[in-house]
């Protein structure tokens, strides 16, 4: 079924896994391009994006885009590693419903969206530092700064 996007664009690696659910991993500046494919290509038709989520692995993110077809009933993620450092293009002018888990990803990962609408935290108060999902952060006692140092 994919070898049109195979044949179209860079695929870095493929897997196969939990009854036929494909995943690609591809170069994160082709994001846009592919997510746009898949959604309005007669040979795909995956309009629906049911979530988007990160991983955080070795000091980089994994950044997965799980879409469904229901013209095909078939599944698919599409996956793309990052820096810390590095940022993703927004998708939510492909997928509108991308909007929430781009701000939450935001929010708990610290993973930036270029041109995203409305990128600010969406969980956590603005006066919160860090970003608690990461490996990295550092837990302390939440009291303190959910109260912003008072008890």
């Amino acid at each position: 079924m994919f070898e049109n996007l195979k044949n179209k664009f860079e695929i870095l690696r493929e897997s196969e896994y939990q009854q036929d659910i494909h995943s690609f991993y591809i170069k994160k500046e082709d994001i846009l391009n592919v997510l746009s494919y898949l959604k309005n290509s007669p040979s795909y038709l995956f309009e629906r994006l049911d979530c988007i989520y990160t991983v955080d692995i070795n000091n980089s993110f994994e950044v997965i885009y799980v879409l469904q077809s229901d013209k095909y009933n078939t599944k698919c993620t599409i996956n793309c590693n990052i820096s810390y450092e590095e940022e993703m293009p927004s998708v939510t002018s492909i997928y509108s419903s991308a909007n929430f888990d781009e701000r939450e990803i935001f929010d708990l990962f610290g993973v930036k969206f270029n041109n995203h609408p409305n990128l600010k935290r969406i969980l956590l108060p603005e006066s919160f530092e860090g970003h608690p999902l990461r490996k990295s952060y550092k837990m302390q006692d939440e009291r303190l700064r959910w109260n912003n140092g008072s008890n």
